[in-house]
Formats: C-alpha cells, sequence, structure tokens
C-alpha cells in the first residue's frame, strides 16, 4: 500500500479481510517510488525474475495470458483513478480483466485483485 490508502488494520477493513490481513504480509510505503525502488533490488541475484503485472480495464493483455506462475508483483490501482503514471511505468504488462457487456466497465479494487490472485493460484495449481 502506498501514498493515501485505507488502513488495513481499521476494524472494518479487518472484518472484510475475514482475518487474512493478518495471515498475508501487508507493506506499506509512503510512495511508489519507494516500493519501486525495493523491487528493483529485490530483481538482483534472483533466479526467476520478479515481474510486476498491474491490472487496468484498458490493459494490453487478457489476465488468462500473463504468466502468473512467476514470482509476480501485483499492482492495482484505485476505483477512481487507477494505476498512476509512475505505477504503470513500472509494470513488466498491464492486464485487463475480461467483462461481458454490463453497465460496470470494472471491477473494484478489491474483486479485481482478488482475481488476480485466484488466476495465479490456478496457474500454479496446474503446474
Amino acid at each position: 500500500m502506498t501514498g493515501h490508502a485505507a488502513d488495513p488494520y481499521d476494524p472494518k477493513a479487518v472484518r472484510a479481510s475475514t482475518g487474512s490481513v493478518f495471515a498475508v504480509p501487508v507493506v506499506t510505503a509512503a510512495s511508489a517510488g519507494a516500493v519501486i525502488e525495493g523491487m528493483r533490488t529485490a530483481r538482483l541475484g534472483r533466479d526467476a525474475p520478479l515481474q510486476v503485472v498491474g491490472t487496468d480495464e484498458a490493459g494490453e493483455v487478457e489476465l488468462a495470458h500473463v504468466d502468473l506462475t512467476l514470482p509476480t508483483l501485483v499492482v492495482t490501482g484505485n476505483e477512481t483513478r487507477g494505476l498512476s503514471a509512475q505505477w504503470r511505468d513500472a509494470c513488466d504488462v498491464v492486464a485487463r480483466i475480461p467483462m461481458r457487456a454490463s453497465a460496470a466497465s470494472s471491477l473494484n479494487m478489491a474483486s479485481a485483485t482478488a482475481v488476480v490472485l485466484y488466476e495465479a493460484l490456478r496457474q500454479r495449481a496446474a503446474m
């Protein structure tokens, strides 16, 4: 979580996460730049490259066609503005989640992230 974001330990957020906020590491940073710099450091000396996958309704690749079996940092923008330019530039790929014609053009942040994580689990289980 970077910049101005919801408090993951707010009682409403904890309840909505059904407690998973205590089982999955939550990392906060002052800015996207701080995370991107840490990400560059994490990429050094790894056997498998760390890829950065962003989500956007106008992404260039459908999510199912992104190899999520690799070590992956998933970046999801907020519902109002989507990915910042700084995050978009840091992404190796910006994926879209296909939506059938409906009144909604995109999912909210939590739903989009859940879909990406499910797809990663699906791909990894098939290995």
